[in-house]
Parts: C-alpha cells; sequence; structure tokens
C-alpha cells in the first residue's frame, strides 16, 4: 500500500483521468476526496469507490468559483484534518456542448474564458488552498494534469494550448516556491490523446488509436507516493514513464 494513511483530493474525478487517479489512489490505501460539477455525479463516483465513510468525501465544486473552492478545502480539514495529495484534474480542451476546433481568430471571448478559467484559474485556487493546508504540515505532493498541447502548440487548440502552457509554468513557480515546506509540485502529461467520452463523440476520431484513461494511473501514484519524494519541478510523460519501466501503455480504437 503506496498511499495508506494519505488523504487525496482528485479535481474532474467522476470520468475519464480523474477517475482513474481516484480509483488508484484508493487501492493504494488512500482516503479520498472526489470533486465535480454536479452533485449526482459526485454521489455515484463515491459509491463505485466502495470505500468506508472514513475513507471518502464527496463535494460538488466549480473549480472556477473561489468561494465553491474555499468551501470544498473547508469540509476537508473538517473531516480529515489534513491533505496530502492534490491533484488538478479538472479541465477540457473546449467546452462541453462546443463550439470546438476554432482558430484563435474565431474564438469568442467567453470560450477562451471558460478554458482558461478551468484549466489554469481552477489550478491556481486549488493549489492556492491546498498549500494553507500542507505547508504548517511540512509536506505535500500536487500534481498538475498536463498535456502534449502544454509543452508544444497546436492549431485549433489555442485557448487549451495557453491553459496548459501556463500550468507548466505555475508548477515550476510553485515548486520553487514551496521546496523549503517539502511540497513537491509536478505536471503529469498522460502523453497523447486520451479516450475520454468527450473524445470519442467527436466524429473525426472515428477510428483513431488513443490512448486510455488509465495510462496514468502508475506514474499518478507513483508522484502521490514517498517514492518520489525528490522529484519537483518536473513535467513527466505517462506514456513515456510507462513504457521506461515495462508498464502496458494501454490504447483503444474510437469505435
Amino acid at each position: 500500500m503506496k498511499l495508506e494513511e494519505k488523504v487525496a483530493l482528485v479535481t474532474g474525478a467522476v470520468r475519464g483521468i480523474g477517475s482513474e487517479i481516484a480509483r488508484a489512489y484508493a487501492s493504494e490505501g488512500a482516503a479520498i476526496v472526489i470533486c465535480d460539477l454536479q452533485e449526482r455525479d459526485v454521489d455515484e463516483a463515491v459509491t463505485k469507490l466502495g470505500l468506508p465513510a472514513n475513507r471518502v468525501l464527496g463535494t460538488k465544486a466549480d473549480v472556477t468559483v473561489e468561494e465553491d473552492v474555499l468551501a470544498m478545502f473547508q469540509r476537508v480539514k473538517e473531516k480529515f484534518g489534513r491533505l496530502d495529495v492534490l491533484v488538478n484534474n479538472a479541465g477540457f480542451a473546449w467546452p462541453r456542448g462546443g463550439p470546438i476546433d476554432l482558430e484563435v481568430a474565431q474564438t469568442p471571448f467567453e470560450v477562451w474564458l471558460k478554458v482558461l478559467h478551468t484549466n489554469l484559474t481552477g489550478t491556481f485556487l486549488c493549489s492556492r488552498e491546498a498549500l494553507k493546508i500542507m505547508r504548517p504540515q511540512k509536506h505535500g505532493s500536487i500534481i498538475n494534469i498536463s498535456s502534449p498541447q502544454g509543452k508544444k502548440g497546436k492549431a485549433l487548440r489555442g485557448p487549451y494550448c495557453a491553459a496548459k502552457f501556463g500550468v507548466e509554468g505555475l508548477t515550476q513557480a510553485m515548486a520553487l516556491e514551496n521546496s523549503a515546506w517539502h511540497i513537491r509540485v509536478n505536471a503529469l502529461d498522460p502523453g497523447g490523446m486520451v479516450a475520454t467520452e468527450a473524445i470519442k463523440k467527436i466524429p473525426a476520431n472515428k477510428g483513431i488509436k488513443i490512448l486510455r484513461p488509465d495510462v496514468i494511473r502508475a506514474c499518478a501514484v507513483y508522484l502521490a507516493s514517498d517514492e518520489s519524494s525528490a522529484i519537483t519541478g518536473e513535467s513527466l510523460v505517462a506514456s513515456e514513464w510507462n513504457r521506461q519501466r515495462g508498464i502496458e501503455v494501454p490504447y483503444t480504437i474510437v469505435p
């Protein structure tokens, strides 16, 4: 059990990458805080985890709303009295329901703001509140989910590229600012397009071979555990990390 007695909060945790990370952490002994937008989805995710009540907390919160974030972390403190791991996973390339695949010249301001706020501002708000708990503890691990588009720009992904480049930079800044408190801050990039429900619904992706969400599990556990105690300010790529260790890189074909 690599995460026994640790408390981990995962945002955007009811499906996709977030769900995989939450389940991986639970299987390694951690207490889990599930955060997402819809209360019913959160309740279902908590039930599926099957953890005893003292090891799980479900919380409905919008990571772009400061009041929601403050209330969520207050609940974490009240229930667990600590926080060892934060995974900033909530995010998307385009708002659910569209529009998608826009050039910057075509992108409405409200779409730009929504993508930036969820991917980047949400990471800032949750990290800031997590640090208020982790600094007095003098330990903690913050893991910011990144993307290949956080390192190399891609056409028709302007807002998402800007947000994920920002996440990479924020990761490095927070790592430097918090090393004295023994708090590690790293980015984690799945390594390519991941088969989320939204991705599978895009007609252009039909028949394409892409990564399954569980590609993230092993590296996410590593970054949350004491095995990575010397790693901070890094950006790991899950698919490459798996290959280097002889771990399967799981793919699927979009139906």
